[in-house]
């Protein structure tokens, strides 16, 4: 699958002669062997092509090429759905490699949303890897959203399924904290240029776009941060209410403690006990029974138990 690089492009389906001019193109792990084996370095292509290569992103500087791996998360499903894909960079060539069939639409979509410069190879690369974040500071301004309903909630919400909501965030934070770091990494490695492939502005260009991913990386770890502050405080709160209800089952048990001691010591099967005979002694014994819990009641209010 071939383009031209070329301002208004919309569209990777179209089969046109390379006729010498800057292309783009999209092939499939399947036909890359039979469509690409004549490149100069396919064999380090390959290499990336395995499953446990294609698993971050990265960046190798060749001479006269540019050849790595992109693994972008799904923000709508970031811990299962992920787009994996290798790239090869010429003057006048760029090639993706799409591993699972999502690739082309998900450049069709940058393409249909005019954010990509056409120009060139190498600034349309650059311009792709700068959409790849275009959107982030909003996505995770609503993660941060999404994290405030979870702490207003405390109260409200389940306690286990609070806990996986906490936590399958955190996981979410993670992949995007990972993601970034590895952008960060391979953008440095561009900026640096070392086999002086890009024109010299870009290393500036790859600088600050290293700059504008580490602030997200920064946000991500504060949200990583407060999610772990509201996992605590969920904590502290199921603590407070099993403390509060051994407490209540402290106060019950002390409360009939007396009144066990009572029925076990006028239990016991002594023919001389001078209360049996008297008339009135069940009577004295429920009053003082009563007495006895009144006066624990009155005492445990005036401490704060009840």
């Amino acid at each position: 699958m071939r383009c031209y690089l070329r301002s208004g492009m919309t569209q990777l389906s179209e089969a046109v002669p390379c006729g010498g001019r800057p292309t783009l193109e999209l092939y499939t792990f399947e036909d890359a062997e039979k469509e690409l084996s004549d490149l100069p370095f396919y064999s380090v292509l390959s290499r990336n092509l395995g499953s446990e290569k294609l698993q971050y992103c990265r960046a190798e500087l060749l001479p006269d090429c540019v050849i790595g791996t992109l693994v972008i998360p799904d923000k709508a499903s970031p811990l299962h759905g992920r787009i994996r894909m290798a790239y090869y960079l010429e003057r006048k060539r760029l090639i993706f490699l799409d591993q699972d069939g999502e690739t082309a639409e998900f450049l069709n979509r940058l393409l249909r949303s005019e954010m990509l410069d056409s120009r060139d190879p190498s600034h349309f690369f650059f311009s792709f890897l700068e959409a790849l974040v275009q959107d982030d500071m909003a996505f995770l301004q609503n993660f941060e959203k999404r994290l405030a309903v979870m702490e207003e909630s405390l109260a409200d919400t389940l306690p286990k399924e609070l806990k996986n909501n906490v936590t399958a965030g955190r996981r979410e934070l993670l992949v995007f904290h990972s993601y970034y770091q590895q952008l960060m990494d391979m953008c440095e490695i561009l900026s640096e240029n070392g086999n002086s492939f890009f024109p010299q502005e870009f290393s500036s260009h790859f600088h600050r776009l290293s700059g504008r991913i580490d602030r997200l990386y920064d946000h991500t770890q504060i949200l990583r941060e407060y999610a772990l502050q509201i996992r605590e405080m969920h904590q502290t709160q199921v603590d407070i209410r099993q403390n509060e209800t051994m407490q209540m089952l402290t106060v019950v048990s002390t409360v009939f403690f007396p009144l066990s001691l009572l029925t076990g010591w006028y239990g016991m099967n002594f023919k001389n006990m001078p209360e049996l005979q008297n008339p009135y002694a069940y009577f004295i014994l429920i009053g003082l029974c009563v007495l006895i819990v009144a006066l624990e009641i009155w005492y445990f209010k005036k401490k704060g138990w009840l």
